[in-house]
């Protein structure tokens, strides 16, 4: 699978809801079959426009160094979220 197509599905993917770095990269290796995707996922992510990072997953204190268990978004999803909350407060 290449790096567009990986893009693609990973926009799609997320335009549902915020999913965490280790959560995608399972269902990218589902997505193509019995072969496990090697690529820097973090990396590709934080260089697609369309895509953001919205916080880090901490959970008993742990992170990982190597790829930081991070949740991504789609900026559709952040701003369509954004919106539904500031009609909340008014």
């Amino acid at each position: 699978m290449d790096a567009e197509s990986i893009r693609t599905l990973l926009r799609t993917y997320l335009t549902e809801r915020p999913r965490n770095t280790t959560e995608i990269s399972q269902w990218i290796n589902l997505q193509d079959g019995t072969n496990p995707v090697e690529f820097d996922l973090a990396a590709m992510l934080e260089s697609d426009a369309s895509i953001v990072r919205i916080g880090r997953v901490r959970k008993s204190g742990m992170v990982e160094r190597e790829s930081p268990l991070s949740e991504w978004a789609t900026e559709e999803w952040v701003a369509h979220h954004e919106r539904n909350q500031s009609v909340k407060k008014e």
